[in-house]
């Protein structure tokens, strides 16, 4: 269809040169010209004899010289001074030939007649425009408040609300997405991430009846049990969290992407620290006070990793700490300042790349 609308247009304006060529005439020349008025002169001297303001005499010694000059000038050849039929026909033809195959040669530089189609589901499934994203995600907005019964679109924005800070949002449009779209494990885990990020990381009582929702649906849904093991080591329930990561370690997938992130908080169990006390005491605190003590545990492990940075498990520990903080920019500087650290060292990037994977 769109090969015929570029030839209807390509048509207009072959057609837009044609025009004007195609009503042009042939000027006259200056001999055409003169003749005319010298046989103009010839007619003013009979009229002016007729009307008495010249004499016999005189208007035949004027016609007599306004004849010389005429047969004069019918003897010299004519000058063209206009373009000619020949000149307006070779503009037709280089309208008609220069025109498409300029357009067909900066189609063949610039294009790719090899190019499939894109369908509609392989464009929305391509990496978006970040400006792109936002006017979208405003259009669904507007959408859904119209028409606040379509679940897809809660579900559709509901991530995109999340990354960008808008936290309440998201957790209000995961749970709509829930109700409208019914229960699954990914839809309760989803609502519960949301609730643990908005909440600094702490999950609260009403992100654990989310995994748990999961979990009844799916016994084996990885996130789930992740924040559920993540849930027991906030409340000082050390053994029971071991527990939990050590069996989403064994039943993890090859290269699962949560891997790395389980097995440091496994470590940090079995090597007892922090203190059981010390966190239990950080969970009971009011929200802003536990989010001001975590921010300056996290910035003393900045400013160490600054002076020291061969510590793998520091710069892993850093990583997902900027990412539970929802401070995405400062979570990818610390990826690259680890890989920096490490440059030499295979196995510690790859630990680096797959929290790195798991946290995109």
């Amino acid at each position: 269809m769109i090969w015929i609308f570029f030839a209807l247009l390509s048509g207009a304006a072959v057609m837009a040169i044609l025009t004007p060529l195609a009503r042009s005439n042939v000027a006259r020349d200056e001999k055409t010209a003169d003749l005319a008025f010298f046989e103009n002169q010839i007619s003013e001297i009979n009229h002016d004899l007729t009307q008495g303001r010249l004499l016999p005499e005189e208007a035949e010694t004027a016609r007599a010289e306004a004849a010389r000059r005429l047969l004069r000038q019918q003897l010299q050849p004519g000058t063209q001074v206009a373009q000619s039929r020949m000149l307006s026909l070779a503009a037709a033809l280089l309208a008609i030939i220069f025109i498409p195959a300029t357009a067909i040669g900066f189609y063949l530089f610039l294009g790719n007649a090899k190019l499939e189609d894109m369908p509609l589901a392989e464009r929305l499934k391509a990496a978006p425009n970040p400006a792109d994203l936002a006017g979208a995600v405003a259009r669904i907005e507007r959408h859904l408040i119209e028409h606040p019964d379509d679940g897809r679109g809660y579900e559709v924005v509901a991530p995109y609300l999340l990354r960008t800070g808008r936290g309440e949002d998201a957790i209000r449009a995961y749970a709509e997405a829930l109700r409208l779209l019914g229960p699954t494990a990914a839809r309760h885990a989803a609502l519960g991430e949301a609730r643990t990020i908005v909440a600094q990381g702490r999950v609260t009582p009403l992100a654990q009846q989310d995994f748990e929702a999961a979990l009844n649906l799916d016994p084996n849904f990885a996130m789930a049990t992740y924040y559920l093991g993540l849930s027991a080591m906030q409340s000082g329930s050390r053994d029971q969290a071991i527990e939990i990561f050590t069996k989403l370690i064994a039943q993890a997938p090859p290269n699962a992407p949560y891997f790395e992130a389980v097995k440091s908080q496994l470590d940090i169990l079995r090597s007892g620290e922090p203190a059981d006390e010390r966190s239990q005491a950080i969970a009971q605190l009011p929200d802003q006070e536990r989010l001001k003590v975590i921010r300056q545990m996290v910035d003393r492990l900045a400013t160490r990793l600054s002076v020291k940075g061969n510590d793998a498990e520091g710069w892993l520990k850093l990583i997902r700490a900027y990412r539970v903080l929802s401070e995405t920019e400062k979570a990818q500087q610390a990826i690259k300042d680890a890989r920096k650290a490490f440059a030499g060292d295979k196995a510690a990037l790859m630990r680096i790349d797959a929290l790195a994977k798991d946290a995109n």
